[in-house]
């Protein structure tokens, strides 16, 4: 754990909580105010904890599952997220490689553990891997379509109902069924999902009330300048692409775009900004040269840019 503030990042001292994990594999997961922290395992352990967001200590563990010491069955509790009212916790569990069955607990109940629904389930060669809280308070589901190979990218074939759309809980602060569980029903243009979503950090949480420590929170003071749009781009040599992500944008269209040292224009496409000012992407560089580039974000409104090298 670090902590960032205007000094910079400062490496937090290590803190033994709750019941020790087992497996390498698992999710962490906070809530909408920063103030609960819930893990999974690989090895069955699903754990509850108090987070002070001033002093990054966690505390009181509520254990939800106990992790399997003796070999197994495994569960493969793979990810988690809050609803966004806080009250529910959603749990995906895959028992096998082709199919995942996520599970919703209420964290309001008098038993925590006897409160465990199974809201749906993914087959069809789906192995499911993150769901992510939207900033439309939907809780958005990613797999991967299996094939011959089962590598980074794709073949260019091997398109899908599994990987070119995203499964939806249209309405996670409700209880079972009335969660709108729906497979497939958020069609991605055309393109297609793997492993994983964005972590983007929650912006929106704005500051402790009363607390002497949330110093970087903006906004909350009219005196206080707007805060300033958040841009970042990096280069990953093992899928060769640059990952783009930025938020507190004002605009709501506009393209993203990559330049040489020359000026020239070698990438371009146009994006979208989501509620919150979000814009997630990435720039495919299989076919671009080594060297130095320049990524720019350009919208209606407001115009970001960022260097980095391809090696």
């Amino acid at each position: 754990m670090y902590l960032v503030d205007s000094l910079g990042i400062s490496a937090m001292p290590v803190q033994t909580v709750g019941t020790m994990r087992n497996s390498g594999g698992g999710d962490i997961s906070f809530n909408s105010d920063g103030t609960k922290m819930t893990v999974s395992d690989w090895g069955n352990l699903i754990e509850l904890y108090d987070f002070d967001r001033c002093t990054g200590t966690i505390s009181n563990a509520t254990n939800i599952e106990l992790p399997n010491t003796s070999g197994g069955p495994y569960k493969y509790y793979i990810s988690l997220c809050f609803s966004p009212n806080d009250q529910f916790l959603y749990v995906m569990s895959c028992l096998s490689i082709d199919d995942a069955t996520i599970f919703q607990f209420d964290l309001t109940a008098s038993s925590i553990p006897n409160s465990k629904l199974i809201i749906g389930t993914i087959k069809d060669s789906a192995s499911t891997a993150m769901m992510k809280l939207g900033p439309d308070n939907k809780i958005y589901i990613s797999s991967w379509s299996r094939y011959i190979g089962n590598a980074y990218p794709y073949p260019a074939g091997h398109y899908n109902p599994v990987n070119t759309a995203l499964t939806v809980i249209n309405q996670p602060d409700s209880l079972g069924s009335a969660c709108d569980f729906q497979l497939f029903s958020f069609p991605l243009g055309g393109h297609r999902t793997y492993r994983g979503l964005p972590h983007n950090p929650n912006y929106e949480m704005g500051a402790c009330v009363g607390s002497p420590c949330d110093t970087l929170s903006v906004g909350v003071d009219d005196n206080v300048p707007e805060q300033q749009v958040f841009f970042q781009a990096w280069y990953n040599s093992e899928w060769n692409m640059i990952h783009v992500s930025a938020s507190k944008l004002k605009g709501r269209k506009g393209s993203l775009r990559l330049f040489d040292l020359e000026g020239r224009l070698v990438y371009e496409k146009r994006v979208e900004v989501i509620a919150g000012g979000y814009v997630t992407g990435e720039i495919p560089m299989n076919e671009v040269a080594n060297g130095v580039y320049f990524v720019n974000l350009i919208t209606d409104s407001e115009s970001v840019s960022s260097k980095l090298v391809k090696f």
